[in-house]
Order: C-alpha cells, then structure tokens, then sequence
C-alpha cells in the first residue's frame, strides 16, 4: 500500500493519511516531541516519544507495547515489532528520504519533497498496516522538528 499523509491544523504537525488515494487514519499529534495518536482497523495506538525524540514507542488501546523506534534522527535506525527488526537509513543529508532496508538492499522509502512541504509519500511494502503508520509518523515527526528549529 502506498501512503500519503497530508498536513492539517495550524502547525501542520496533524496529519491526514490516505492509503492508494483511500483515507486511512489521522495522526492527532499531542505534541512535536511528546508524541500522538492514530485509530487504525478499529484500534486506537499511542505513540510516545522520549525527550530526545530518538526512541518512540507504540501501544495498543490495552496499553500493550507494539513496536519501538531506536536511534531515530540517526543515518541508520531500527523498528522492533513481534521478533522482527525492521532496517531503515537516512537516504542523504541533503534529501528528506528514509528509505526500509532488506538484506542490505533499498525496499521501500518514505519521503518528502521538501521541509516546508505538507505532504509526504511512504511504500513501505512487508510491513503490516501499524508498522508502516508508525515508521511514517516517525519519520513526519522527526522532520517537523527538524522544521521548527530552523
């Protein structure tokens, strides 16, 4: 499935994600650093983030742990959902490209045109539906700091 997720409140830091052109979810971010959350296939999850905004964290609506995001905002930086290690890398300082890695090859990417822009593309293809969401908002999040401190 191909993800776009489109800017909306004042600050642009809610978003509104569409799945092959089909709505999907809507990120309500609490805040840029504290993290948000999503309803997704009847489900609501959490997302929080620690100060530094490198590790996140989702849950579920019972408070179970989902998946965590370590080494965020690093060139190389990992998604641990059920036993399974998802691989992503910065595509370049210059671009705002992360891109999933599969034994050591490009598989996927999520991007966007550029830092003031609202809207952001991910093909996050193998993962399931909240992992692909949660690496996305992640990645949202980490270039909407990236925005407010410029």
């Amino acid at each position: 499935m191909k993800l776009t997720a489109k800017g909306q409140g004042l600050f642009k830091n809610d978003y509104e994600l569409s799945a092959d052109g089909k709505p999907l979810t809507y990120w309500n971010a609490k805040s840029l650093r504290s993290g948000g959350s999503f309803p997704l296939d009847g489900r609501t999850y959490e997302v929080k983030a620690n100060i530094l905004a490198t590790q996140w964290e989702l849950t579920d609506e019972t408070g179970m742990l989902v998946a965590v995001a370590e080494r965020v905002g690093r060139k190389n930086w990992t998604i641990t959902s059920g036993g399974r290690t998802y691989a992503f890398e910065r595509a370049s300082i210059f671009r705002l490209e992360e891109r999933l890695i599969v034994d050591g090859k490009p598989a996927g990417s999520i991007r966007r045109k550029y830092l003031h822009s609202d809207v952001s593309h991910a093909d996050l293809p193998g993962l399931p539906a909240p992992i692909q969401v949660f690496a996305f908002i992640v990645s949202l999040s980490g270039w909407d700091l990236a925005d407010a401190a410029g």
